[in-house]
């Protein structure tokens, strides 16, 4: 049962490398493969979505593993996650049709996100980080603005790229083991011992968004699963963005009692109990109100501007 535990959490390629163990082999395998196919998918989006005059970064898991594990075929990643400018999604949607791609649209996300296959490998492609109001700002054209090119690869600047690990996980994942992945885990700790980063401009990107108390949960979260000594480095982060005494005491109780992996069967209940606390203002929790309203009303629209692929 431990076994499955740690290959169901996305480590077992990790875990293989380090214990040579045979039960985490055929995850590690099955990793490498995946790994493989991804890279030659990545090659070919590059050139096509340059050629197309289209600008993208690859962020989450895909470009993580590129800068933070020595051998990133051991990190476990499922699906390659793109960001392009809003204005670009039909377009660059169309450039992946174009090369074999079927698009299957989720009206729930469909106004920040479609999804793609073939084959084996999976796109996400984004032109919104969350959901319309979760962040007050459309930060896709920022970091799109400070993406930089490593590796042969175009993804997010370190703070954008920690942004990211820090705040998707609390309102995508809900910070729910099973469904966030201790993989992502690793990224956050392998992140902060391994990468250089301007902390002042990171603490500036989450207030202008409104999003302090989310990556605090998260960091919050990681302290729990790894140790009451591990800061990070990030002392003064954490100190900054801690909420008020009763919203931490809520998230806090929250947190050690694992009551988003409890009640993850109670969404709505989930939802309205840990989301609206994430955000740093009552402001901001109406902000993110209204945007999913105005998302939910949109949806159709949002669908039939994909209508030409899906026909």
């Amino acid at each position: 049962p431990f076994a499955s535990f740690i290959v169901d959490h996305g480590l077992g390629p990790l875990w293989h490398a380090r214990t040579g163990r045979n039960e985490f082999r055929e995850s590690r395998l099955a990793a490498e493969a995946l790994y493989l196919v991804q890279e030659q998918v990545l090659a070919e989006i590059d050139a096509l979505l340059q050629n197309a005059g289209i600008e993208f970064a690859v962020f989450k898991g895909t470009a993580n593993r590129r800068l933070l594990y020595e051998n990133p075929a051991l990190r476990a990643c499922y699906d390659i996650d793109l960001l392009v400018h809003s204005d670009d999604r039909v377009k660059a949607a169309t450039a992946l049709v174009d090369a074999g791609f079927v698009a299957a649209p989720d009206e729930q996300i469909i106004g920040h996100e479609l999804g793609l296959s073939r084959g084996a490998v999976t796109i996400d492609l984004h032109w919104g980080l969350l959901r319309e109001g979760r962040l007050s700002a459309d930060c896709a054209e920022g970091m799109l603005g400070r993406r930089r090119r490593v590796n042969g690869m175009w993804m997010l600047g370190a703070e954008d790229a920690l942004f990211v690990l820090l705040v998707h996980p609390a309102f995508a994942k809900h910070l729910a083991g099973w469904e966030m992945g201790l993989h992502r885990v690793a990224d956050i700790l392998h992140w902060l011992e391994t990468q250089d980063f301007d902390e002042p401009n990171l603490a500036a990107l989450l207030e202008h968004n409104g999003v302090r108390t989310a990556a605090w949960a998260t960091l919050r979260w990681v302290e729990l699963l790894f140790g009451t000594s591990w800061t990070g480095g990030i002392e003064l982060l954490l100190a900054k963005a801690r909420p008020a005494w009763l919203r931490c005491a809520w998230l806090e109780r929250w947190l050690r009692h694992d009551l988003s992996e409890r009640m993850a069967p109670a969404h709505w209940p989930r939802l309205v109990a840990l989301s609206p606390l994430l955000h740093d203002t009552p402001k901001d929790v109406v902000r993110a109100l209204l945007g999913r309203h105005r998302a939910h009303r949109r949806r159709h629209t949002d669908l039939a501007a994909f209508q030409e692929l899906l026909s």
